[in-house]
């Protein structure tokens, strides 16, 4: 049996008929094998209300199914009942006899049109990125995990990589005294006592209370780590704060560390964490792919 996965909206289901055509396999929706399961546990709009029991009817239904070559057309992720993206149980995926998984994936923008136009429904971009995000990286983590192929599917072409999902940037949280002098081009190094691992380009700001927002984004040019004293000389010109308050934050540290920031987008209206499907704010980063915002 071959998983052809993909986000709501992304083509997966076209794409997915006309590899049966082609390879003469039968094609099988899972929303449409639970359905006949049970009658409409799938709440509105694409809203899942029990993930897990639902995926228990989903493998009833499979194992009732006699045929030899087998496509299954469903998701690896979806959106629970509180508008978070979950990710169905790894054992879910075990159990199903899987040869290869095929993700299909498109840019938010285009997924998002095609939603309008297919559901009248207008989809957050940033929400559809992370989405897709989450999707792409359990496939890689599935695809791994069980020792079977990943086959990339993007303009209904097998494709090597996609850039617009394998970016690293992070969603950082600043004081909003801090982040609104980043806006402003006064503060051009975001210092920290300790830097993401990850090479990054880009860091969203999320405006800490009270604010709570995502306000920004900026570009990485460096990650500097160095003695404190040397830090300051190299950076108290756009440093955004006063000797004393880098004093007290780095006290008990011989090096300091900071993010050196490039070009500044200020959000037109800022973006709250729950409308991409984050339930919560994040300590002191978290790691995120190419967000886009309307």
């Amino acid at each position: 049996m071959y998983l052809i996965c993909g986000v709501h909206g992304v083509g997966k289901t076209v794409f997915a008929k006309k590899m049966c055509q082609k390879m003469s396999f039968v094609y099988y929706s899972a929303s449409e094998l639970i359905k006949k399961m049970v009658k409409c546990q799938i709440c509105d709009y694409k809203k899942v209300q029990q993930i897990s029991s639902n995926q228990e009817l989903l493998l009833e239904a499979l194992s009732e199914i006699n045929d030899i070559k087998y496509l299954l057309d469903g998701h690896l992720c979806l959106i629970n009942a509180q508008n978070k993206i979950e990710r169905i149980s790894y054992g879910t995926f075990q159990a199903m006899n899987i040869e290869s998984i095929y993700i299909v994936v498109d840019t938010p923008k285009k997924i998002q049109h095609r939603l309008k136009n297919r559901d009248n429904q207008i989809w957050n971009l940033g929400f559809i990125a992370l989405f897709q995000q989450e999707e792409f990286k359990y496939a890689k983590y599935l695809t791994k995990k069980m020792n079977i192929p990943l086959k990339i599917i993007y303009e209904n072409r097998e494709v090597t990589e996609c850039s617009f999902l394998e970016r690293e940037n992070i969603i950082l949280p600043i004081k909003p005294v801090f982040a609104d002098k980043i806006l402003s081009g006064e503060k051009k190094y975001e210092y920290r006592k300790k830097l993401c691992q990850k090479e990054i380009k880009k860091i969203y700001i999320y405006s800490a209370a009270p604010v709570k927002m995502i306000i920004g984004e900026v570009e990485v040019v460096n990650k500097i780590s160095m003695d404190k004293e040397n830090l300051w000389r190299e950076t108290q010109r756009y440093a955004g704060i006063t000797k004393k308050l880098y004093d007290q934050y780095f006290e008990y540290q011989d090096y300091a560390c900071a993010y050196e920031i490039g070009e500044v987008k200020q959000y037109r209206v800022p973006v709250a964490l729950k409308s991409i499907g984050i339930g919560y704010a994040p300590q002191s980063f978290m790691y995120v792919g190419e967000l886009e915002f309307c």
